[in-house]
């Protein structure tokens, strides 16, 4: 099967193509930073307002399913769509620890004309490096 011609129609883009992503590729962890401040703005963005915010405080999962990781490493083309996403929860990350992300693309395919990336995003927690939350997006790629 032959890849499809570029979808240039939202202009001259220039970044990181669909032929150029790997499957396999892992890339180097990116620190994922979530302060109390942070903390406090998902709470009042959804009405709460806990009593205490301290280290050791549980943070919501919802922070930690982001694309800051990938994004710092492939440069998005525009018309990028969140097709699917499925999240695994192994633990629990909390205010004060370490995190970090590793991004690795897991698959990349063509279907009806359309290119699409599986990007696996894998969050860490302490020294220890502890499992926490793996994030599978399904990205339609259109360039």
């Amino acid at each position: 099967m032959t890849t499809p011609e570029p979808d240039h129609r939202m202009g001259g883009w220039v970044g990181t193509g669909y032929d150029a992503i790997i499957v396999g590729q892992v890339y180097a962890p990116y620190p994922l930073k979530i302060d109390a401040a942070a903390l406090a703005n998902f709470y009042a963005c959804i009405g709460e307002s806990p009593a205490n915010i301290e280290p050791g405080t549980r943070i919501p999962s919802f922070l930690l399913n982001e694309l800051r990781a990938f994004k710092s490493y492939v440069k998005f083309p525009p018309g990028v769509l969140h097709a699917q996403e499925e999240l695994e929860m192994s633990g629990a990350a909390y205010l004060g620890e370490s995190l970090v992300t590793i991004v690795r693309v897991a698959d990349k395919y063509i279907r009806n004309g359309k290119r699409f990336l599986v990007v696996e995003q894998a969050v860490k927690a302490g020294d220890e490096q502890r499992d926490v939350l793996l994030v599978r997006h399904i990205l339609y790629w259109p360039c």
